[in-house]
């Protein structure tokens, strides 16, 4: 498992490729789902994924946190509670699926 630091937004845990946002502002409206990876209030704290304004991301169990290991996969992250928040707050384009995670996806 990766080292990461609790309170941290998830932008910073992928293979660490992306930088920056300046100019891209119509990529982002291009979005079609809004996820996690884009949001500056998603935050992860010990081995769970939070939002920083109190929006339950996920309902059962956990207080609406979700468990790090699907960050870890690299999965989509694009929840339903996001596609309508009106504090989402983006930071920038969509992390692309080969820039997601750090752990190899087992081959089928």
């Amino acid at each position: 498992m990766v080292a990461y630091k609790s309170g941290h937004s998830l932008r910073g845990y992928g293979n660490g490729r992306r930088q920056g946002v300046a100019g891209k502002e119509a990529a982002m409206k291009e979005t079609k789902k809004r996820t996690l990876y884009e949001c500056s209030h998603a935050r992860v704290k010990g081995e769970s994924i939070y939002c920083r304004k109190g929006y339950k991301l996920y309902l059962p169990p956990g207080k609406g946190h979700l468990n790090i290991s699907q960050l870890a996969k690299g999965q989509r992250l694009a929840f339903k509670v996001c596609q309508s928040c009106p504090d989402f707050d983006c930071m920038g384009p969509p992390v692309p699926p080969e820039e997601r995670g750090w752990l190899k996806r087992e081959a089928k």
